[in-house]
């Protein structure tokens, strides 16, 4: 005779699927990020695998590109927020847009459904936009972006872009007058 006093049973498997959400207060921690621990993150918290920017990725054996030659190379490159998690994000959070500079997040610009004020951003991403910022934030932006919503701007760093880098000045100059 087998005593089943000792067995113990587990609850039935719900019906709705366990989901992972962004909050805020984790887009602050994007600026600045290498593309392949972008990419690590989305494939360990949400399952979706980036070929290119994945956890195999390594960050410094990948071609960057070359500012001179912008949208021709990689210098843009990076992986995008797929919509499925960017939807998980609250409401007034609409959309969430990437730019990649050289295999780092450049900065991340957040559209809000309505215009919201800079208390409300402050208390939804838990950071001051006059005030101090985490290190991997060189500036906060809230702006009026179109009729009735806001738009904020959360950047890791200057833009670096080819006439910063003086492209072309050795082409021009060696070319006869």
């Amino acid at each position: 005779m087998i005593a089943c006093a000792d067995l113990v049973f587990a609850a039935p498997p719900s019906k709705k699927p366990f989901v992972i959400k962004l909050i805020p207060p984790e887009l602050a921690t994007w600026p600045r990020m290498k593309a392949t621990d972008f990419g690590c993150m989305l494939e360990k918290r949400f399952g979706i695998q980036d070929k290119q920017y994945g956890c195999a990725a390594d960050f410094d054996r990948m071609d960057w590109g070359d500012a001179c030659l912008g949208a021709t190379t990689n210098y843009n490159g990076g992986p995008e927020l797929p919509l499925s998690v960017s939807k998980s994000l609250p409401s007034p959070i609409s959309e969430v847009d990437l730019e990649w500079e050289h295999g780092e997040l450049q900065h991340l610009s957040v559209t809000f459904d309505r215009k919201v004020s800079e208390r409300e951003v402050e208390a939804m991403f838990g950071l001051r936009i006059d005030g101090p910022k985490p290190e991997n934030l060189m500036s906060v932006d809230l702006q009026d972006c179109a009729l009735g919503k806001s738009c904020l701007t959360l950047q890791g760093f200057d833009h670096m872009g080819a006439a910063d880098f003086e492209c072309g000045s050795e082409v021009a100059a060696e070319q006869p007058l």
